[in-house]
């Protein structure tokens, strides 16, 4: 029987060569990891993710001339929906706006630049056990007392179509299901957020809005 464990295998993409040579330096001792490439741009990001299918992405916030949250959004455009890799926004400035957009972009979650080692092999390995290195915990008690940790990705993805005005027919037919479905769910993230009306929806989902990242491969704003 073979017990050992699959490596994370692991891409790091920053246009600072000390950076990468740092974040390279800290992984590579570590049993558990495979750094597969390091690169300095978008593109170079892109088709490396093609080549390798790592089980970590680590990219800082701001390239050269690329934004990190951009690049996670064109991941999950140009990648299958059953291909779903850590993906770390790495920053010198973690604030409130850095990691909420970084968690409506898709990531897994922010790491400052200035945890420890120790830390940040921790924060990419276990990122559910260590949630408080990369999402800050003021974030972390509203996400919860939202009730966003209770709903399921196809979940928020109707409450999306729900807010532009969409039917229950219209939202089965955008989303591949039938209608009965649809009211299924809906039924569901009522009783999950305890709303009574699709007014109290309405402003929930306007509060928490940010939070709630899409399936990057439904097109809903240009679903009429």
């Amino acid at each position: 029987m073979n017990t050992q464990k699959a490596l994370l295998k692991t891409i790091i993409c920053d246009d600072h060569p000390l950076v990468l040579e740092g974040l390279s330096a800290i992984l590579l001792p570590i049993k558990g990891f495979e750094i597969q490439t390091i690169v300095q741009n978008g593109a170079d990001l892109l088709q490396a993710i093609q080549l390798h299918h790592p089980d970590v992405i680590l990219i800082d916030a701001h390239l050269k001339n690329e934004i990190g949250f951009d690049l996670i959004h064109k991941i999950k455009e140009q990648t299958p929906t059953n291909y779903n890799p850590n993906i770390f926004i790495i920053t010198s400035y973690m604030d409130d706006y850095m990691v909420s957009k970084a968690l409506h972009s898709g990531a897994t979650g922010c790491i400052s630049k200035s945890i420890t080692g120790e830390e940040f092999i921790q924060a990419i390995k276990f990122p559910k056990l260590n949630s408080s290195l990369t999402i800050p915990s003021n974030i972390q008690t509203e996400i919860k007392r939202s009730g966003i940790a209770l709903l399921t990705q196809r979940e928020k993805d109707i409450i999306q179509l729900i807010t532009q005005g969409h039917s229950s027919k219209k939202i089965a037919e955008c989303l591949n299901i039938s209608t009965f479905t649809v009211e299924t769910h809906k039924k569901n993230i009522y009783r999950k957020l305890k709303f009574n009306s699709a007014t109290e929806l309405l402003a929930w989902y306007f509060a928490n809005k940010d939070f709630l990242p899409l399936n990057a491969n439904d097109n809903f704003d240009s679903y009429n």
